[in-house]
């Protein structure tokens, strides 16, 4: 409220009106109503065209007179809303027509007035209702530009769907990069299409479990080109009055699943080669022990010693072979 009473303050209103009576009125209902006002007069449509577009101060409203002498009715409206996109105008004619006035309405102006039903109560209420008006309409609209935004670019692939039927109703940009559809062609589709078959009904299931979050499942989809891709899943439920909806979010996590699935093979073969430390080279190495040990304990003739010695040259032959065995497994996993 406090932010709409300085603005009222700094007051600056574009009449553009042809009747040079008719502006004067207006005029001194403006000053009667509002403090600190600046009026701006111009007489036709190429005037106030190019005031709007040379001028650097901000105009807070627009009084149109709906007959200028180079343009009049609907094409006047349309074209200075062109012009003029965010400050409200508020339409003045002589003659009342309900038909303009609704057409006036639907196209974007604040309000319709009848200049002989005008006084400075009822033209100060409707400025500072179209102000109030074009204030929130404005807010409205930046909240959406902002939504619009972060949805679109996103960097993850990101979805609007219908709530029932989970048609796609909106598509960012990094779905249609990451997928290889256009939005018009993910405009046709159900979110379910993205799926191979058999995953469908398990898909909806997770949608209407108000998990917010299909944690712990990873499903697949198909893109364009038939590639698959392994993804997790976010959403989010919309409840408005005007529609019921879903964000959805993909996470590709293919690659991450990969790596774990290379992991987990790795680990095998890492628990393989530690049972081959622990059970296949202690045999070998046993046996040398054992040799060596003999040897030592008893002498015997050369026969029995180069029996002993020919024993412990095949024990480490094997053991060198199992050896050998270990560094190349070990070589395989560390390039893989």
């Amino acid at each position: 409220m406090e932010q709409m009473q300085n603005y009222l303050e700094r007051l600056s209103v574009l009449v553009i009106e042809d009747n040079q009576g008719d502006f004067i009125l207006i005029e001194d209902y403006l000053l009667e109503k509002f403090k600190n006002v600046e009026i701006v007069h111009c007489p036709d449509y190429a005037t106030s065209v190019d005031f709007l577009a040379k001028s650097k101060d901000r105009i807070s409203v627009v009084l149109l007179d709906l007959n200028l002498p180079d343009l009049v009715g609907v094409e006047l409206i349309r074209s200075i809303i062109a012009h003029n996109v965010k400050v409200p105008i508020i339409v003045l004619t002589g003659y009342s027509d309900l038909a303009m006035a609704k057409s006036s309405l639907q196209i974007g102006v604040y309000d319709y007035l009848v200049k002989d039903e005008i006084s400075p109560t009822i033209l100060q209420k409707t400025i500072i209702y179209a102000l109030h008006r074009s204030r929130f309409i404005n807010q409205i609209e930046d909240e959406k530009r902002k939504f619009e935004n972060l949805f679109n670019f996103s960097p993850q692939p990101t979805w609007l769907l219908d709530s029932q039927s989970l048609r796609i109703l909106q598509a960012n940009i990094a779905a249609q990069n990451t997928y290889g559809f256009s939005l018009d062609e993910f405009l046709q589709m159900s979110f379910t299409h993205l799926h191979p078959k058999g995953q469908g009904e398990r898909i909806e299931q997770k949608f209407t479990s108000n998990d917010g979050q299909i944690s712990g499942d990873h499903f697949t989809h198909v893109l364009r080109s038939g590639k698959e891709i392994t993804v997790d899943i976010y959403f989010r439920e919309i409840d408005e009055t005007t529609m019921s909806g879903l964000i959805v979010q993909v996470n590709d996590v293919s690659e991450v699943v990969k790596h774990i699935n290379t992991i987990e093979v790795q680990n095998t073969q890492l628990r393989n080669i530690a049972w081959t430390q622990s059970h296949v080279v202690r045999a070998p190495l046993s046996r040398m022990l054992g040799i060596v040990n003999l040897i030592e304990l008893k002498a015997g003739s050369f026969d029995e010693l180069l029996f002993c010695l020919q024993q412990l040259r095949i024990s480490s032959i094997e053991l060198n072979d199992i050896i050998v065995g270990i560094v190349e497994e070990s070589n395989h996993i560390e390039h893989e």
